[in-house]
């Protein structure tokens, strides 16, 4: 057993640390930070050879269900691919950084855009973004379509949930009944975003991490109008995932919560969806 530990590499031993209920939050925590000291060889939390964000695509077949809102609303779900993980910082600072990325009107299609991005609040490398408004989210979408040349956007909720759990009925990413040790909700203590993949065992039934607690994601559509996901109005737009600061009702896979698209937060991110064949 010495032996072992002294020949496997500390990324590989750190990432099997994750795979048990029994390792505790912070340490999950210090594990995050010291792969992103290390430099994270984890794909799809970092950038590819070319200096863009390396997405790990997660092929999500068709289905439906029925939504949880007021009016009970059943909607079906078209094959599609969807970000293994929420996008990161160092993926997010691809898009700061361009000479044609953030700075570059066009890609706003003449949508509010703040002169500045938004504060860069725990912005380790593997670390999920935040502080990113609908706006921002669009923009970046726009900008990694045209680099990557694919079909990319913000998910709409009815895929979002349809990746969380599929048609399991279970309340969370994982089979059963809540589990504190799967997600970085407000029962974990550390009132923070973490990097992202850290609960292995709060992974979707599809294979998709993070999909409870750490980070609200936006989604294309309209809170009080789920079935509208035109781009052209400025009510406010549905969040899935809960955050660091939720309660585990809030972290629940059909929960749904609407926010100001100018907004920016500290516990709001975003994912990406892909509707293009992947080569």
């Amino acid at each position: 057993q010495p032996l072992r530990h002294f020949l496997t590499p500390e990324p590989l031993a750190l990432l099997d640390e994750l795979n048990s209920d029994n390792t505790p939050h912070h340490r999950r925590e210090e594990i995050g930070l010291r792969l992103n000291q290390l430099g994270d060889p984890r794909r799809g939390v970092g950038l590819n050879e070319k200096g863009l964000p390396d997405i790990v695509w997660i092929n999500m077949p068709a289905g439906g269900f029925i939504l949880e809102t007021r009016f009970k609303e059943y909607f079906k779900v078209s094959p599609f691919h969807l970000a293994r993980y929420p996008i990161t910082w160092t993926q997010y600072r691809a898009f700061l950084d361009a000479a044609d990325g953030y700075c570059n009107p066009a890609w706003w299609e003449d949508r509010p855009r703040a002169e500045e991005p938004g504060q860069q609040l725990w912005s380790f490398a593997n670390y999920p973004v935040i502080k990113v408004s609908w706006y921002d989210a669009l923009a970046y979408c726009r900008w990694l379509s045209a680099r990557l040349n694919l079909d990319i956007r913000l998910p709409t909720e009815w895929e979002w949930q349809w990746a969380a759990a599929g048609n399991t009925q279970q309340d969370y990413p994982w089979a059963g009944a809540w589990n504190s040790a799967r997600a970085n909700s407000r029962e974990a203590g550390i009132g923070r975003t973490v990097a992202v993949g850290l609960y292995p065992l709060g992974r979707s039934p599809f294979g998709v991490d993070d999909m409870a607690g750490n980070v609200w994601e936006w989604c294309l559509n309209l809170y009080d109008q789920p079935s509208d996901t035109s781009l052209s109005s400025s009510e406010a737009r549905v969040l899935r995932g809960g955050s660091s600061y939720d309660n585990p009702d809030y972290v629940r896979a059909a929960a749904r919560h609407g926010y100001n698209p100018f907004n920016r937060s500290s516990g709001l991110g975003f994912r990406v969806l892909c509707s293009s064949p992947i080569e």
